[in-house]
């Protein structure tokens, strides 16, 4: 079966947010003052925060870059069949890892509060909860196809 068109496009997407997330994680304590510059010219970053905020956003990056590997290996069985236990499995797994992101961004709300701090903590919460939703209905749909099949 060919692959459809969009989770083409996706997939490639998916790759280049990968390297793009990993080169900057790893060039994040070398460049941070230049990513600084570059986004918001007219801020000073004073010690105190980047020797806060270096740290976070590596500790933050690889997770993140975790789930983008996930959705990248889920998006190769959709040539096959989709309906699998493993893309159960790394649904609920990447729903855990989105719930410790929102812990991790709530946490970091009573450090240094920004209105993009927040909005990363609901992304996130919502991001776990759709998830853990999304494995529960391909759960389902695996039983169904194995009722389905014993049936005929």
């Amino acid at each position: 079966m060919k692959e459809p068109m969009v989770s083409s496009i996706l997939k490639y997407a998916l790759y280049a947010a990968f390297v793009v997330g990993a080169a900057v994680s790893v060039s994040l304590p070398f460049m941070f003052e230049r990513y600084v510059y570059i986004i918001q010219s007219h801020t000073s970053i004073n010690a105190a925060y980047r020797a806060f905020i270096v740290p976070f956003l590596m500790g933050v990056s690889v997770p993140g870059l975790w789930i983008v590997l996930e959705m990248i290996l889920m998006l190769r069985s959709i040539p096959k069949d989709p309906f699998v236990k493993r893309n159960v499995s790394a649904l609920h797994r990447t729903g855990i890892v989105f719930l410790i992101l929102s812990v991790a961004f709530l946490a970091k709300c009573f450090v240094y509060l920004t209105f993009l701090t927040m909005l990363c903590t609901l992304i996130f919460i919502v991001g776990g909860l759709f998830s853990f939703t999304l494995a529960a209905l391909i759960r389902q749909s695996i039983v169904f196809r194995e009722e389905n099949d014993l049936t005929i």
